[in-house]
């Protein structure tokens, strides 16, 4: 008998973790479902004590957390309590400024750096921006002292380690990044070469760093009128980061929002079109640099460790391709098939790379270029590197990159592109 009501409550079990997982799933549904909890929105105090620093403690805390829904509730609390009704006294203001959001972005604590950028990007533009509240209420806190604070807390002094050294300069980027998102540099122009001094000042100092300063010019673009766009591309050119793969992306977004610009002569012609120079496109998309170059210009080119990520400069030409496309532009399936011959074929996928080089980011340039390959209805890929290439993708499903801790910095391409590319 003892046996037999042992035997029973297995044989129950062996069913049983379907409605386990579907109880899962529902207590999980309900969680998502569950609006944010409404934090307390009133406004914050000089020196708080007590129950009013607990609570900013909180808020900060809730602002660096991982779950994207409760940065966005801190935030929006956090804005509230500094800026709701008349705003909060501006010695108030600077104090959650200078001590918890500049100096919190040199965190590298969960999600802290997009926490803390988001509250910025809305301060500054509310500071500097259309309501300009700093020659309504906080006539102290003007742009360079502002700015003085991101600096200051994103130096790394001291002896620190290689990662905390490597926090304060991701700091840096993302305060710079809000103060382009605010929109608040080129109500006067001598703000935003400020921004890009510290930009290129940054890429130059740090190369594993420079793709993104490179994406941030870019985000700045779609604010410029046509003379700021030339004088930004005069200084990037002096800067040597004309030939860079962050160069390319920036050009031909300067140039398809004003196709009248005037570029500089060098290095991609008058058209500024780096499609038209192939060869030194290919150079650029590859992230090396001329024997021929000057020290100055190769030193710019170094990107660093070598970057499984595809660059966003990829995205950038081969949509310059699909729009020619779909505007039937005549000669571009010619122009697509040189461009795979000398910038991918030729450079992206030697043949002697080993197995393993051959990664997601490799495969996410092959994919999207045989995508673009199939719409312009060029037979790209019957080459024969090509092909080796394909059955070396094949061959490495076993293969797994390792995942990036940030959902935004995922193996690109893949999602939007045929399943049977992005294996």
């Amino acid at each position: 008998m003892g046996s037999k009501r042992k035997r029973a409550p297995q044989d129950s079990t062996v069913g049983a973790p379907n409605p386990k997982k579907q109880q899962k799933n529902v207590e999980k549904s309900s969680k998502a479902a569950a609006l944010p909890t409404p934090l307390d929105t009133s406004p914050f105090v000089d020196n708080p004590k007590g129950a009013d620093l607990k609570r900013e403690v909180q808020l900060y805390d809730l602002l660096s957390s991982e779950d994207s829904s409760e940065r966005l509730n801190a935030a929006n609390s956090i804005i509230s309590g500094l800026l709701g009704g008349d705003g909060v006294a501006e010695s108030t203001l600077q104090r959650h400024l200078e001590r918890r959001l500049f100096r919190g972005l040199a965190s590298g604590r969960k999600g802290a750096r997009l926490g803390f950028s988001v509250v910025l990007t809305e301060i500054l533009a509310q500071l500097l921006g259309t309501k300009d509240l700093v020659a309504k209420t906080y006539t102290e806190l003007t742009f360079e002292k502002v700015l003085g604070f991101l600096i200051a807390k994103t130096k790394p002094d001291g002896d620190l380690s290689g990662q905390e050294e490597k926090d304060h300069f991701l700091g840096l980027l993302f305060g710079l990044q809000s103060f382009v998102r605010a929109k608040v540099l080129f109500e006067d122009s001598t703000r935003w070469n400020v921004i890009l001094g510290k930009l290129l000042e940054l890429a130059k100092k740090k190369p594993w760093i420079r793709e993104e300063c490179g994406w941030v010019v870019v985000e700045a673009l779609a604010q410029m009128n046509q003379s700021e766009a030339e004088h930004t591309l005069e200084l990037l050119n002096d800067a040597g980061l004309a030939l860079s793969p962050e160069g390319v992306g920036i050009w031909l977004t300067a140039r398809s929002r004003f196709p009248d610009t005037k570029f500089p002569t060098k290095p991609w012609g008058h058209s500024g079109n780096p499609l038209e120079h192939l060869k030194s496109l290919a150079k650029a998309l590859k992230e090396s640099s001329n024997e021929d170059d000057s020290e100055k210009t190769q030193q710019a080119k170094q990107t660093g460790n070598w970057n499984p990520q595809l660059h966003f400069v990829w995205k950038i030409v081969l949509a310059q391709y699909a729009v020619a496309a779909k505007e039937k532009k005549h000669g571009i399936k010619s122009e697509f098939e040189n461009f795979w011959k000398v910038a991918v074929d030729g450079q992206t996928l030697p043949t002697r790379r080993s197995y393993r080089t051959l990664t997601c980011r490799r495969k996410s340039i092959l994919c999207q270029c045989l995508s673009r390959a199939q719409i312009l209805g060029v037979p790209a890929f019957s080459t024969c590197t090509s092909r080796i290439s394909i059955l070396r993708q094949t061959s490495l499903e076993y293969f797994q990159p390792q995942p990036r801790a940030l959902p935004d910095q995922s193996c690109p391409g893949e999602g939007s592109l045929p399943q049977s590319c992005c294996r």
